[in-house]
């Protein structure tokens, strides 16, 4: 999966005892002023978003709406905004991070944006779709005949 800001302004890794900042003891993405990101498999894959976990920038930032921008192979656009809750305290005894869950909207995606900024994310999960059984008997139903075929043309 390849993770690149959707402009120039890009996102950085954070995370590690850092008072002001939100904290779950593991390394995050966090997207300062006019940062951006967008999010896909590099092969072109499609995939449901199923949850994130997230948190505000930093304890000076005490709310983040997060805007989620889902294209799907069909050529649809599915978005959702989800709110922070506005409880940060750095490396105070307090949960910073939340987690969300996506609906049954965010599936056959082949991109995901976050047009917005002020946001620290950890914990994106997503779901990559198997073939179908009938995908799967037709790929082996075309693989024997051409063995078939290739065995044929040999005699």
């Amino acid at each position: 999966m390849s993770f690149v800001p959707i402009d120039s302004i890009g996102f950085v890794r954070s995370g590690g005892g850092r008072p002001i900042f939100a904290e779950n003891g593991t390394t995050y993405l966090q997207a300062a002023l006019g940062s951006t990101l967008k999010f896909s498999f590099t092969s072109g894959t499609f995939f449901d978003l199923l949850s994130v976990d997230l948190a505000e920038f930093s304890t000076t930032v005490t709310q983040a709406t997060v805007h989620f921008v889902g294209y799907r192979f069909d050529g649809s656009i599915v978005t959702m905004d989800l709110i922070t809750d506005g409880i940060i305290d750095g490396t105070g005894p307090l949960a910073d991070f939340q987690t969300f869950h996506f609906d049954d909207r965010f599936t056959g995606l082949i991109r995901v944006e976050i047009p917005t900024f002020g946001w620290s994310l950890d914990n994106l999960v997503v779901s990559v779709p198997e073939p179908s059984t009938c995908c799967l008997l037709l790929v082996g139903g075309l693989l024997l005949g051409a063995l078939k075929f290739r065995k044929r043309g040999n005699d």
